[in-house]
């Protein structure tokens, strides 16, 4: 949930500026293709190092770790949903000389929540399955490990506890699927009831 808070504070605004602005869609948008498409596990070390060099305990780091791949599940879904804005909404907003604040409360948010929500389903689900690489980490010949179920799933596989790991596996997977039924499910019938653009 940390993740997508954090993930979500920036691209949020970020997504939204980028995708209701033509001109900035086509100088932007490569350079997100190639960020997002670039492997998150191969920043590790040079997120380690700062780490490190700040003192961050590893149970906050390895959070940091999994936010440098599922936050792009997020941006990528809010720029397509402001690319999708109808731009007669935004010329009639300009017309009637809509502050900034009331522009951004009133029509960019609510018309990219549909797309935010998918948005962090994907970056949840994405989470869940960084926390397996980021909970549990070798780094020049130590062992890194916080508390979490992503880090006892690693144990279990390490260690060969088959027992450990299918346990482990199958609270992972009763977690999500319930995740998915009540609170992912309640925010996603909000979002295609109150939010949609084509009602």
């Amino acid at each position: 949930m940390a993740c997508l808070v954090l993930g979500s504070i920036w691209t949020v605004p970020v997504g939204i500026w980028i995708g209701t602005s033509p001109q900035r869609i086509r100088v932007a948008q490569p350079i997100v293709q190639v960020l997002a498409s670039f492997p998150a596990p191969m920043l590790y070390p040079l997120a380690l190092s700062v780490m490190f060099l700040f003192r961050i305990p590893f149970g906050f780091g390895a959070m940091f770790l999994m936010l440098l791949g599922v936050q792009w599940y997020i941006l990528f879904n809010v720029l397509a949903g402001a690319m999708r804005i109808p731009v007669e909404l935004k010329y009639a907003a300009q017309l009637m000389n809509v502050p900034n604040v009331e522009l951004w409360r009133r029509l960019y948010i609510p018309s990219v929540f549909p797309a935010l929500v998918t948005g962090w389903v994907t970056a949840a689900g994405g989470a869940w399955n960084a926390s397996i690489v980021a909970e549990y980490l070798s780094y020049k010949g130590t062992v890194l490990t916080t508390g979490g179920l992503g880090s006892l799933i690693s144990v279990a596989a390490s260690s060969a506890n088959f027992p450990l790991l299918a346990a482990s596996l199958t609270i992972m997977v009763s977690v999500v699927i319930l995740l998915n039924r009540t609170v992912w499910a309640r925010i996603y019938r909000l979002s295609q009831t109150r939010f949609r653009m084509d009602l």
